[in-house]
């Protein structure tokens, strides 16, 4: 019968145990988190775990805002100048090859003898791989952003391409009825927006005839190579 009674106690005692708030359990030995039913607070509490802020657009508590050197600004530029320009992407080979088709690219142009269209050094099999283009058979995918070789090709393609542009009969699909050049041999706003795939500025109609006045032979040819390639270069 004793031995009944200690097993009645012993079970009473355990169920009234589990029963409890839990504050003097093995696991935590009594202690609460310090965010327990703070939304706003970190998982482990700030003397175990790093406090991140939770505001996006702001720094971590407690830290100092460190301003750019100035030297460094000078050099380099200003932070928002520098990450724009590191974080800019390649324009893709496909994205190329649609420039020259829609703009009107495509080797209409006189250029002088053995000299190749824009359109054949893009369809020159090493184009692919100086452009950093993907190599499917090596499962490598094209390089995201440019590099010397993919620049010096670039500006290549669009030096030979610019002879197109200049002829008189020269059409673009993306731009029907647009003409680079006008009846008194100066850019046109329309032609320049249409081969930069944006809207041209004063700025860029007089730098472009600018080139035509100090060279009546080439400018104009030097004027589009220039554009097209600091369109397309994030420049």
């Amino acid at each position: 019968m004793k031995r009944i009674a200690l097993t009645l106690i012993t079970v009473a005692g355990l169920a009234l145990v589990a029963c409890s708030d839990g504050t003097s359990d093995s696991l935590s030995d009594g202690r609460q988190s310090q965010t327990a039913g703070d939304p706003n607070g970190t998982a482990g509490g700030e003397d175990t775990t790093f406090d991140h802020s939770n505001d996006p657009g702001g720094a971590a508590p407690g830290a100092d805002f460190q301003p750019p050197e100035p030297g460094q600004v000078k050099l380099i530029g200003s932070p928002e100048i520098t990450s724009r320009l590191h974080s800019c992407g390649k324009l893709t080979l496909k994205s190329l090859g649609t420039i020259l088709a829609s703009r009107g690219l495509t080797g209409g142009g006189t250029r002088p003898n053995g000299a190749l269209s824009g359109q054949a050094l893009f369809n020159q099999p090493g184009t692919a791989a100086a452009f950093g283009g993907a190599n499917y058979n090596g499962r490598v995918p094209e390089a995201p952003f440019a590099s010397t070789s993919a620049m010096a090709k670039m500006f290549d393609i669009f030096t030979m391409a610019s002879y197109d542009a200049v002829t008189a009969n020269w059409t673009a699909t993306a731009c029907p009825g647009v003409t680079v050049l006008g009846t008194d041999n100066k850019f046109t706003k329309d032609g320049l927006s249409c081969l930069m795939g944006k809207p041209a500025r004063d700025e860029h109609l007089a730098v472009a005839n600018d080139a035509i006045a100090k060279n009546p032979t080439d400018g104009a040819k030097i004027a589009i190579a220039a554009l097209l390639s600091s369109a397309h270069t994030c420049q």
